[in-house]
């Protein structure tokens, strides 16, 4: 399909992805975008003198169906010259003794082995418009801010997404006229998925609303992303402007539009360390400049004000120690971030057994939290959510359920001898909740203060 490789010789023509005699490492999992665009480069080799690397990663995660695909990209590349390198992960096993998710645990070991090829290289990935369409309808079902509606960047440092403009629908098509097969992960056919839910339910609906939904939602994004890069030059002006040694103007910093000043918030927090700003954190920055006080961000930063500027402030408050056994007749437990209640269930309440709702609303089985105590945070504690096979770190936990450190100041885990049994902000764990064969249900509710 001529037509396709044109768009896509277009879109790297655009954004300067490469030059001639580049060495191009190109991510292939062995699914339809990634061989389309594996073919691609290795149309193109003979012509740009373009030195191609197929670089597969099996993550150690659906055993002989990994093996499958790893076998499918070798053969592939053996069949048509192209040199072939694969890395072996661990992944569940590497995430554990990490603390990383096992997402954020793969791609940061898959970009590590597509670097290890040399600095210069270019690391070519498969992702295309639908990507794009699922991340931004993803971010906007999250609340994120204008930065997370620009979609996936064309290209970022060495990293170059050539299809990034074309739809699956023009990739799968360009695969079947050359004749090109794929394989296909099994975990991208399920629901249980946030992407894949969007991937199959939503997408195809707004494409029956709008049958140019592709092209209207990739204008969107351009102008979004226009917004976002005028912005982003703004606040770097206003950085420098508002910034004394390590300490901004706050007189000045609110003189800035709100769009500006809230971006730059962000910037300023993440100047002095703190990790996953996001609004909430901006609003706790702005009420103290505007009250006085100081704040705790997430990475333990702390932010304060002395009414003339904003700055890093050089100590964190320590955690109060909490040891407090769980007692079934007492129903109120009183800390120093708020009070703990654990009132009963009626069973004939119960009317849906959803493990999931069950835990984000605190549903426990009371013999299951017999004998636990309401305690403080402990080095190695690790929470596992309801019917998942592996648990998180505590770090995991807060980043990626935005609990923040100010969020959790003062209050208590409840836990047994082994296991975390309930965390405030991300509910009752796999050892604890309630399900089908609970006798005796309890509600774990969290009312902040005291």
């Amino acid at each position: 399909m001529k037509r396709l490789e044109d768009k896509i010789l277009s879109v790297m023509q655009k954004h300067r992805m490469i030059t001639f005699g580049d060495t191009v490492v190109v991510a292939v999992s062995g699914g339809a975008d990634s061989m389309c665009l594996l073919s691609f480069f290795n149309t193109i080799s003979s012509e740009y003198r373009l030195n191609i690397i197929c670089a597969h990663v099996n993550h150690g995660i659906r055993g002989k169906e990994a093996d499958r695909d790893e076998e499918f990209v070798r053969s592939f590349c053996s069949e048509n010259n192209i040199r072939f390198e694969c890395a072996h992960f661990d992944i569940p096993a590497i995430s554990q003794q990490t603390g990383e998710s096992e997402e954020q645990c793969g791609r940061r070991l898959r970009y590590e082995f597509f670097s290890s090829f040399g600095a210069d290289v270019r690391i070519a990935t498969a992702h295309n418009l639908n990507d794009c369409e699922e991340t931004f309808l993803f971010n906007l079902a999250r609340g994120t801010g204008l930065r997370g509606l620009t979609g996936i960047p064309p290209v970022r440092s060495n990293i170059i997404r050539p299809l990034i403009e074309c739809t699956r629908e023009e990739i799968e098509a360009y695969l079947e006229e050359k004749g090109l097969s794929f394989v296909t992960d099994s975990t991208n056919l399920s629901d249980d998925y946030s992407r894949n839910k969007l991937r199959h339910n939503v997408l195809p609906l707004l494409s029956d609303i709008n049958q140019s939904f592709h092209s209207a939602i990739a204008n969107c994004i351009s102008a979004l992303s226009q917004a976002d890069s005028f912005i982003s030059e703004e606040v770097t002006k206003a950085f420098e402007n508002a910034r004394t040694d390590d300490r901004f103007l706050i007189s000045y910093i609110f003189t800035l539009h709100d769009a500006v000043r809230n971006r730059l918030l962000i910037e300023i927090a993440s100047f002095y360390g703190a990790t996953d700003v996001s609004a909430k954190h901006v609003s706790l920055i702005d009420s103290v400049m505007r009250n006085g006080g100081a704040v705790m961000l997430c990475g333990g930063i702390t932010v304060a004000s002395d009414g003339t500027y904003i700055y890093k402030a050089s100590t964190v408050p320590d955690e109060p120690e909490i040891n407090v056994p769980y007692d079934e007749k007492c129903e109120n437990y009183c800390f120093t971030g708020g009070t703990v209640s654990v009132v009963r269930v009626d069973k004939n309440d119960i009317k849906d057994y959803n493990i999931k709702k069950f835990s984000e609303n605190g549903i426990a089985d009371a013999d299951k939290i017999r004998g636990a105590v309401f305690r403080s945070r402990r080095e190695g504690d690790r929470f596992r959510f309801p019917r998942r096979e592996h648990s998180k770190s505590l770090k995991n936990l807060f980043k990626e359920n935005n609990i923040t450190p100010d969020d959790r100041y003062g209050v208590p885990f409840l836990a047994d001898d082994e296991h975390i049994l309930w965390i405030h902000g991300a509910g009752v764990s796999h050892y604890a909740v309630a399900d089908e064969g609970t006798k005796e249900y309890v509600k774990i509710i969290f009312m902040r203060g005291s």
